[in-house]
């Protein structure tokens, strides 16, 4: 048993460690919980990018026609800002009746649907690849899946197109500008990793036709700065048309593959133990160094057809040194991944977007040599709200690379000692 704590415990260092006030980026889930993507997150009777029969990306799929998708898609992003006070709620649309003359303060009737063909962000119309013997049903399934990954695509570019166009009136605000923005370009970093976009696309196909809302919780940025996003709420909807949801595409000829659904070409399951690593505290009334023992570490890669890679941390388990600050003392602590937190890799490098990373640590806390909770161990979540990186050499070397997580005035910096991860067999 033990006492799950967040804002209460009244320990300040261990506070920091468990990321106590603004929670970061993550995607909650159905429960509007930061618990992270787990394998058992697929939602409605989707495949989790497996496809359905006779269409792309099944496994027993090879070739088949083009048939382009039909209908049209909404959605809008709602924001709380520190700051801006009675206009709060903000509303931002996907579509509006003039994208050049967007108000300063929309509504939600100035968020208009937007045909697949029509939108003009650079995402390519849904489509389904499917056999011409193929079942209706499969081929508005598929359709709704590739529809679904594309309202999550369009959502990532314009919330970055809004942080891009973020221009202040006057001087004076431009800080809390420059604030808000690095929070958009997080969420849509967050949004854009492999699992939470699966998510996401899932989401909006399990329910045709109706609103979904995907919780994104706080940004980046320090909750105390003006600017920074208390909380977001994304809101996507994608209907066909009920009389014709697709036409056939013969001048496109044969398909391997469908428009925005990813599509898998290998996976590789591997494990290891960490040799060694440590973690780095440094902020108020504390700059010490905790080292990491008896760690393990599990990873999945997958390889699309695109020849991207997936790198999905499946599992780490790590034992913290017993540590001292001031009055207070930590013992017994330990460390595990929550969920599972999905990168992309590129040549040795892994990335971790903001809200991906989420661990959860437990601790025996004393206050002058007496124990708190009776000595039942007080446990916390925290999330990366940066950047985090890996290496991940070719000869399966893994490491974390100065992997760093800000909460307030405090930095943790988590380094570990490169360690060959091994492939399951």
């Amino acid at each position: 048993m033990t006492n799950k704590v967040h804002h209460l415990l009244p320990v300040t260092i261990f506070c920091f460690l468990a990321a106590c006030g603004d929670d970061g980026p993550c995607i909650l889930d159905q429960n509007g919980m930061c618990d992270g993507i787990g394998e058992d997150d697929e939602v409605g009777d989707e495949t989790g990018g497996g496809g359905f029969e006779g269409c792309a990306p099944h496994e027993a799929f090879e070739f088949g026609t083009e048939f382009t998708c039909q209908g049209e898609g909404t959605g809008w992003l709602i924001t709380d800002i520190y700051g801006l006070g009675k206009n709060n709620p903000l509303i931002s649309c996907l579509q509006y009746e003039d994208n050049d003359n967007a108000p300063q303060y929309p509504t939600l009737d100035d968020c208009i649907p937007v045909s697949f063909d029509q939108l003009d962000l650079g995402i390519p119309t849904p489509t389904a690849c499917c056999t011409d013997e193929t079942e209706e049903d499969n081929i508005i399934d598929t359709c709704e899946l590739d529809c679904g990954f594309s309202a999550c695509k369009a959502a990532i570019a314009k919330i970055r197109e809004s942080a891009e166009n973020l221009e202040p009136s006057d001087p004076l605000y431009e800080e809390a500008y420059d604030t808000a923005r690095a929070d958009l370009y997080a969420y849509a970093d967050m949004l854009e990793a492999p699992m939470n976009l699966e998510y996401c696309a899932e989401l909006v196909a399990a329910t045709p036709g109706e609103i979904v809302a995907i919780g994104l919780s706080g940004g980046v940025s320090n909750p105390a700065k003006f600017g920074h996003i208390n909380d977001a709420t994304l809101h996507l909807s994608c209907t066909l048309d009920p009389d014709e949801p697709y036409v056939s595409s013969p001048s496109a000829g044969y398909c391997e593959e469908p428009t925005n659904i990813p599509a898998t070409m290998a996976e590789q399951e591997s494990s290891g133990t960490i040799v060694a690593g440590a973690v780095n505290l440094d902020g108020p009334a504390i700059q010490t160094t905790v080292a990491i023992h008896d760690a393990s570490i599990s990873a999945r890669e997958t390889l699309n057809s695109d020849m991207s890679v997936d790198f999905t941390l499946t599992s780490f388990e790590a034992d913290l040194d017993d540590t001292v600050a001031g009055s207070f003392e930590f013992q017994d602590a330990h460390v595990s991944l929550v969920g599972l937190a999905s990168g992309t890799r590129e040549a040795e490098v892994v990335t971790f977007a903001p809200g991906t990373l989420r661990f959860a640590i437990n601790a025996v806390v004393l206050i002058d040599g007496e124990a708190l909770y009776d000595g039942i161990p007080a446990s916390a979540e925290y999330g990366n709200d940066a950047t985090a990186t890996a290496i991940l050499t070719a000869d399966g070397s893994f490491h974390f690379v100065d992997a760093t997580f800000n909460v307030g005035e405090y930095t943790a910096v988590l380094n570990t000692e490169p360690s060959v991860l091994v492939p399951a067999q």
